[in-house]
C-alpha cells in the first residue's frame, strides 16, 4: 500500500521528497486518517507542482482536526437516526429517509477517519476493521436503496434491495462496536464515550437482528435501538469536540 500511495505523487515530487516520505511512511502503521491525509497531500502536490518547494511538500501535521471528526460523528449519528425514523413513519419504498440515512453513513465514516488518527498507531488492524465494515455497509445500503427505489420488491439477479439494506445496517453496527473497543483500549478519547458507544451499538445490533427475524416487527423497538446507536455516536462526537476546544483556544492566544 505504501508504494501505491507514493506513486500517487508527481514524478518531480517523488524525485525530491520520495525517499524521505517513504521512510516516514515506514516508521508507523497507517490508519484511515493517514491514508486520507496522504491522498489530500497528493492532490495538493499535483495542484501546486509549479511551486514545488513551498506548497507541495507533504504536511507532517493533520489537515483534519479532532474537532472535525467529532462534528462529523455527531452529525452522522443524528442523520442516521433521522433517516431511519423518517422511513419508519413513511412506509413508501421511495421515501427520502433512506437518502438521509445514507448521508448519515457518509458522515460517520468521515468522523471515524478523523477520530482514528488518535488511536490507529497502537491498534491499526482493529481500527481498519472498524472503518471497513461501515464503509462496506454504507455501500450495501446505497445499493439497496437504489434497487428498492427502482425495482420495489422485485429482486435484481436474485438479490433484494431490502436484504442489502439489512446487511449494511448490521455491518455499521458491528463496525461501531469495534471502533468503540479500539477507542476504549487506546484511551485516545474519553473511555466513558467509548463505553456508551459500544453498549448502544450492541443494543442496536441485538434489537435490529431480533426484530428483523420475527414476523410483524415492532417498529418501536427498532426506533429505540436506532436512537441508542445515534446517542452513542453523538456522545463520543461531543466529547471529541470538547477535547479539541483547549487546543483551539491555545492557538488563538
Amino acid at each position: 500500500m505504501r508504494s501505491l500511495l507514493l506513486r500517487l505523487y508527481p514524478a518531480r515530487w517523488r524525485a525530491r521528497y520520495g525517499d524521505e516520505f517513504e521512510t516516514l511512511l515506514r516508521e508507523r502503521p497507517l490508519g484511515p486518517f493517514d491514508v486520507a491525509d496522504i491522498l489530500l497531500g497528493a492532490l495538493d502536490a499535483h495542484l501546486h507542482l509549479r511551486r514545488l518547494g513551498s506548497h507541495s511538500e507533504h504536511r507532517k501535521g493533520f489537515p483534519m482536526s479532532l474537532r472535525l471528526g467529532g462534528i462529523a460523528a455527531t452529525i452522522g449519528g443524528i442523520l442516521w437516526f433521522a433517516g431511519f425514523l423518517w422511513t419508519s413513519l413513511d412506509r413508501a419504498d421511495t421515501d427520502p429517509g433512506w437518502v438521509v440515512a445514507a448521508l448519515g453513513s457518509v458522515a460517520l465514516l468521515v468522523g471515524m477517519t478523523g477520530l482514528s488518527a488518535f488511536q490507529a498507531r497502537t491498534h491499526p488492524a482493529l481500527v481498519w476493521a472498524a472503518f471497513a465494515l461501515p464503509a462496506i455497509g454504507g455501500a450495501f445500503m446505497t445499493l439497496g436503496i437504489v434497487i428498492t427505489a427502482v425495482m420495489g420488491d422485485r429482486p435484481v439477479a436474485g438479490i433484494y434491495g431490502w436484504n442489502l439494506l439489512i446487511i449494511g445496517v448490521i455491518a455499521t453496527f458491528v463496525g461501531s462496536i469495534l471502533f468503540a473497543l479500539a477507542t476504549y483500549r487506546t484511551a485516545a478519547l474519553p473511555r466513558s464515550g467509548a463505553l456508551i458507544l459500544g453498549i448502544c451499538a450492541a443494543i442496536s445490533l441485538v434489537s435490529f437482528v431480533v426484530v428483523s427475524s420475527v414476523k410483524g416487527p415492532d417498529q418501536t423497538i427498532v426506533v429505540m435501538g436506532l436512537a441508542a446507536f445515534a446517542l452513542g455516536w453523538v456522545v463520543l462526537g461531543l466529547q471529541a469536540i470538547r477535547m479539541d476546544r483547549p487546543a483551539v483556544l491555545a492557538g488563538a492566544i
